[in-house]
């Protein structure tokens, strides 16, 4: 049983991974993000183009012959926020599994449950997402091609520095993680997608456990990527954890685990580590995942004065109190007198001097 200490790294570590033009535009070009709750517990919210699509989100296993007691210790989230129904942009957040190599399964096929676990063959990074994810995001995909992959060192390093040390000491925990950019075909479209995971393997002392995290990936047409990268990057970036939602899943795994209640205290830490953990991971993905963004700046936010770090991909920035947010490059412009709009009640956040 984890102490105190080790459980709280643990819950830290895995809330993080639990841890992306139909949009309404004014006659300025600005582009109006919403900000939304995850549809089905509410457990973060993210900022989403007005019009846009969300489809999943939180999952939980209640049958142990689905994949095993072992995954329905945590909840897991498969999230997909895209442009219209065929998805042709969009980003998507798929599950974590806790997983057994099939060399340790005693002869049980791919897919099977073993030993509380899901049964599937162990691969690297690039393998995975090339013939687990692939096929799990779309079933319907043809002339699937590899462009590009590379390896993310710094990405796995990240996550490595995170382990307890104690659970590094009885499992000989690594980890590895790469992007891939991948081309095929859908229902006659071409699709260029980037793709990203990072494998936590358990090493040998662990029995052959292995998981995937931060599995999530980014599609558009072929050649549009660049075009779609600052709206896709503001969807990942703005992710806030709802605290109570976090409450409830943690006391829930002590529940279940024999722990006690998690103090107020210590949620709240919780949630400053797994912000301050998510913060690195997507600075450090965002690197790899996109090729043209200009970088980040600070803005204060003119209702509640905090100084709020997010793109500079847009010259203006406007934000109402629900978070709401509208970008533009038109100084001049002002959304509460846009007609196309119709909306009130923003006002300019602007660069932290």
């Amino acid at each position: 049983m984890l102490s105190g200490d080790n459980y709280k790294r643990t819950i830290s570590a895995l809330l993080l991974s639990v841890v992306i033009l139909s949009t309404v535009r004014g006659q300025a070009g600005s582009y109006y993000f919403t900000r939304t709750d995850e549809p089905v517990e509410k457990a973060f919210s993210l900022l989403i183009p007005k019009g846009w699509i969300t489809e999943g989100g939180a999952i939980r296993i209640l049958d142990p012959n689905i994949a095993g007691a072992n995954n329905m210790v945590d909840c897991k989230f498969d999230l997909t926020v895209k442009k219209d129904r065929e998805g042709s942009v969009m980003i998507r957040w798929m599950p974590e599994m806790m997983c057994i190599d099939q060399a340790y399964a005693w002869g049980n096929p791919e897919g099977a449950v073993f030993n509380n676990t899901l049964v599937r063959r162990k691969r690297d990074p690039v393998a995975f997402l090339a013939e687990v994810a692939i096929p799990y995001a779309h079933p319907g995909a043809r002339n699937v091609k590899l462009i590009t992959a590379k390896q993310l060192p710094s990405l796995a390093e990240l996550y490595s520095s995170g382990v307890d040390p104690a659970m590094r000491m009885v499992t000989n925990m690594s980890y590895y993680a790469a992007m891939a950019v991948f081309r095929y075909e859908e229902n006659g479209i071409s699709y260029e997608e980037r793709m990203i995971t990072v494998i936590e393997d358990y090493g040998n002392a662990g029995g052959g456990l292995w998981k995937n995290r931060q599995s999530m990936l980014f599609r558009c047409p072929a050649g549009e990527m660049s075009r779609w990268e600052p709206v896709l990057n503001v969807i990942q970036n703005s992710g806030i954890w709802n605290l109570k939602w976090i409450a409830g899943e943690v006391n829930g795994q002590r529940q279940r685990s024999g722990l006690i209640a998690a103090t107020q205290k210590e949620l709240q830490e919780m949630d400053n580590a797994i912000n301050e953990s998510r913060r690195k991971t997507y600075s450090e993905i965002n690197k790899d995942m996109y090729l043209t963004l200009t970088g980040q700046n600070e803005y204060t936010n003119p209702f509640t004065g905090k100084v709020e770090t997010d793109t500079d991909s847009w010259k203006n920035r406007w934000i109402n109190q629900n978070g709401d947010i509208i970008y533009s490059d038109n100084a001049s412009y002002n959304p509460n007198s846009d007609p196309a709009l119709q909306v009130t009640g923003f006002k300019r956040s602007t660069p932290r001097q």
